[in-house]
């Protein structure tokens, strides 16, 4: 496999990733059987109620976005500041990455495994990464 190949596999995969996991993140009841993240860290960390969902909201609106914004990239569609919108998601993904694997866990005071939160954090960190590598500035064309 080129590396042309697996660059573009790696951008579908991350953007794709990135999309369904803001349209969970926007269903309360629709999704919840499928485990979504987004909104699951902010409970865990603000519990329920209008700041959460807002919270939750923005979170998948940023993930669609960025899911679009590295498909806009992959196929060299130019929108004006695209590298600093890509650097502003990366950073966004980090902050999502520290509530849902540090925080959250922190929170749930007993249950933790090792193993289990080793499954989750290492995606999450090769969606960082993927993202990251879309952009010029840290990996990208």
């Amino acid at each position: 496999m080129s590396k042309g190949i697996g660059m573009f596999l790696l951008n579908i995969a991350v953007a794709g990733y990135l999309f369904a996991t803001g349209i969970m993140g926007m269903g309360e009841r629709t999704w919840a059987r499928l485990n979504p993240e987004i909104r699951q860290a902010v409970e865990a960390i603000f519990g329920r109620g209008d700041f959460s969902n807002v919270l939750v909201i923005i979170l998948s609106i940023i993930a669609i976005i960025a899911g679009i914004l590295i498909v806009l990239r992959l196929f060299n569609i130019g929108i004006p500041m695209l590298e600093f919108c890509l650097i502003i998601c990366a950073i966004v993904w980090i902050v999502f990455i520290v509530m849902i694997n540090i925080i959250a866990p922190l929170n749930s005071r007993g249950n933790f495994n090792f193993i289990q939160w080793l499954r989750v954090i290492c995606p999450h960190i090769m969606v960082l990464a993927g993202i990251m590598m879309s952009t010029e500035r840290f990996g990208g064309r």
